[in-house]
């Protein structure tokens, strides 16, 4: 039994790739923009134009950055392999640190540990939260020993090869738990492999996870009775809330420190011309 994640689907591959280019092609132009105007009109007062040579310059770096990691994330496909004696695992990540190779014995899996997974999360307006955003979830499994985790994020278009892991180990008698938190979000860097392994061997953060054969029913079920058991409350909190609210006041105080610039690069000039 083995799987290999799949490449990412054209039509994301196509809109990821087009809205990099124009934001390489934007950030290009608020460089170039003010460079030019200099050399037109060199005069003192739009020195301070400069600043947002150096940010369209950051954003060129930062955009071709992107690009190069969703290349290689195209390159790099994780793999896993079940033998008769071991489990075999290499995960390519793209966040820092998490990619890894992996080889344990099938007698030292202790549990494994059902949860959905971040892939995409879109926002209507990306500076306002307004609009419902959309998410797309995947399963992902967490196969635990007592020292360590083999994670395996499944494609939705390989629902049947996650039955599939699930059905072989529900056979071996292998404990099956669940959590509804979300816990990995591609790209995001939201927690750590040792973080989510640390948080399942906490208690009252999982529920036995019942196999019957329907992968879908089964989840809808373990899901209420995972807040029946722990509150509705509960699901929101870790990792997933934590870099939200971290994302929110990076978007505040990136827009509160855009407009003091702004004003401060516009009264710098006219200081300027003002001494000239």
């Amino acid at each position: 039994m083995s799987y290999t994640e799949r490449k990412t689907e054209l039509f994301w591959w196509i809109f990821y790739i087009v809205a990099i280019l124009m934001l390489i092609s934007l950030s290009f132009a608020i460089m170039v923009a003010p460079l030019a105007l200099i050399w037109y009109n060199p005069q003192p007062y739009l020195i301070p134009l400069l600043v947002i040579v150096a940010l369209g310059g950051f954003g060129v770096y930062w955009f071709i950055l992107t690009f190069r990691q969703l290349l290689w994330k195209e390159r790099h496909r994780s793999h896993y392999e079940v033998t008769s004696t071991d489990l075999f695992g290499r995960t390519w990540r793209v966040e820092a640190e998490e990619s890894i190779e992996q080889s344990i014995p099938l007698e030292k899996i202790e549990r494994v540990v059902f949860f959905p997974a971040i892939v995409r999360k879109t926002q209507p307006s990306p500076t306002i939260p307004i609009g419902r955003p959309t998410i797309e979830l995947c399963p992902m499994l967490a196969i635990l020993t007592a020292n360590e985790s083999v994670e395996i994020l499944f494609d939705m278009r390989d629902v049947h090869q996650f039955e599939r892991w699930i059905s072989y180990f529900h056979e071996r008698e292998t404990p099956l738990f669940y959590t509804p938190k979300w816990l990995h979000w591609i790209g995001a860097n939201i927690a750590t492999r040792q973080e989510r392994f640390e948080l399942f061997n906490r208690p009252n953060e999982l529920i036995p996870f019942r196999y019957t054969g329907n992968i879908a029913e089964d989840e809808t079920a373990a899901a209420e009775a995972w807040i029946e058991t722990y509150g509705a409350d509960r699901q929101l909190e870790g990792p997933h809330e934590a870099y939200y609210k971290k994302q929110a006041k990076i978007r505040k105080w990136t827009a509160i420190g855009t407009v003091i610039g702004i004003v401060l690069i516009a009264a710098s000039m006219l200081l300027i011309a003002a001494l000239t």
